[in-house]
């Protein structure tokens, strides 16, 4: 009697967890939504943009400070806070090189249906101040790869069990959330980055090697080439 107590209880409980992965996912990708899609205006300047962050931020301090802890009882290590590995910098390198590769192979297709890809917002890059270019890069390799790749992926397979599913959602939900600002080229060439990161998340199961591969393409996008060109 004992044990089948216990497992109606383990019963009721899984439902429950999985609102709150259901719940956590519609805050995440609907803030999301909200700050990039409705809050921005068009041609947003560095003040919206400081604005936009700082609410980002402050939405994944509560999410890993109160809302896994607390709310879902997981560990971080739940959505890829894992053990660092000295792997991943080499990894997260190599991907970068790699895509670099598929770029280039991108700027010929995109410019033969007349679009242009991810060089054409260097003028709208150089127009922000360093601080703002600086906190776009922080944000691009942390916070979105926790929100889209550790939080999002993981949550989707304890819901659908299926790993390529989840990393299909993750895809489209982070390449078009750049769609408004970025235009259909460079948010195509974006499509590139979000296939490679979620290929190493779902290898390695760790945001870490992520986070250097997103970091590494934020340093050139953002403030080197910028201050070079």
């Amino acid at each position: 009697m004992e044990r089948t107590g216990q497992n109606e209880g383990r019963s009721r409980e899984r439902p429950s967890k999985k609102r709150l992965y259901a719940t956590g996912l519609v805050v995440i990708l609907g803030s999301e939504f909200i700050l990039r899609d409705v809050f921005l205006p068009e041609h947003a300047g560095d003040i919206h943009i400081g604005i936009a962050i700082l609410l980002e931020w402050l939405i994944l301090s509560i999410l890993l400070a109160f809302w896994i802890p607390k709310i879902e009882g997981n560990e971080l290590g739940s959505i890829g806070f894992g053990k660092f590995k000295w792997k991943y910098p080499w990894m997260g390198v190599l991907i970068y090189l790699l895509l670099l590769i598929a770029w280039i192979g991108s700027g010929f297709a995109l410019r033969l249906i007349g679009l242009e890809g991810l060089p054409s917002l260097l003028l709208m890059i150089k127009g922000h101040s360093l601080l703002t270019r600086f906190g776009l890069l922080l944000t691009g390799a942390l916070l979105e790869e926790i929100f889209y790749r550790g939080y999002l992926i993981e949550r989707l397979i304890s819901l659908t069990g299926r790993s390529w599913l989840s990393g299909l959602i993750s895809w489209i939900a982070f390449t078009f959330v750049h769609l408004k600002f970025f235009g259909l080229g460079p948010t195509l060439d974006v499509g590139i980055l979000s296939a490679g990161l979620v290929v190493l998340y779902l290898v390695e199961r760790s945001v870490w090697p992520c986070i250097i591969l997103h970091g590494v393409n934020g340093a050139f996008s953002f403030l080197i080439i910028p201050l070079l060109v």
